[in-house]
């Protein structure tokens, strides 16, 4: 979801009652940090996984293999979510009644705008072919993939072309990771305007 949607995001939430935790919490600068490095966690998520799909369609080559890839996502979306419940929990006052439709226009649209991306990137992806396994590259070269299908197949030595083609199968079956990255991205971006909507109040 793209960040110049931000300033019209000052109506996310509804007022309502707030306890002593959902006061302090939106009103802490270190709590409105955290939620710009979230959001930008939860795009970067995002892109990376897109992008390194979208890469592989032309030609089955990729940018990040997929175990780099797994790390990578492992990294960002871990603590990236596990932040996001906690931060919800603590303005839930004001988050159990919120609802997407009371976005303004411009962030519904980006928001939907990213859906659609990411819709056709995981379904291209399936598309053209996406599967669980592994590769590796052995001394000599050569070039072993494992498949999982659905268990762990032996490791199979195959042709340079073929081991390209399974790394891109591999990569596209990570595309759904870029959902997490876009709802958690939408998530931090609603609490960050949650934090700046009270701190104005508190003025």
């Amino acid at each position: 979801m793209p960040l110049s949607g931000m300033g019209d995001l000052e109506d996310l939430f509804e007022p309502g009652p707030e306890n002593e935790s959902s006061q302090w919490r939106p009103r802490a600068r270190a709590y409105a940090v955290s939620d710009i490095i979230g959001a930008a966690a939860g795009i970067s998520l995002y892109a990376v996984v897109g992008i390194d799909s979208v890469v592989s369609w032309p030609s089955n080559q990729v940018l990040i293999s997929d175990p780099n890839l797994s790390n990578i996502a492992g990294v960002l979306l871990i603590p990236t979510w596990v932040w996001l419940i906690f931060s919800v929990g603590m303005a839930s006052s004001r988050t159990q009644s919120w609802r997407l439709s009371q976005l303004p226009a411009r962030p519904r649209i980006c928001f939907a705008a990213a859906a659609v991306v990411c819709a056709a990137v995981v379904a291209g992806g399936f598309v053209l072919g996406a599967a669980k396994g592994s590769a590796r590259i052995l001394p000599g070269p050569r070039y072993q993939v494992s498949i999982i299908d659905p268990n762990p197949s032996a490791w199979t030595t195959v042709p340079l072309n073929q081991f390209h083609l399974w790394q891109a199968s591999f990569v596209r079956d990570d595309g759904p990771l870029m959902v997490f990255g876009l709802f958690a991205a939408t998530g931090f971006i609603a609490l960050l305007h949650l934090h700046r909507q009270a701190a104005r109040a508190s003025l």
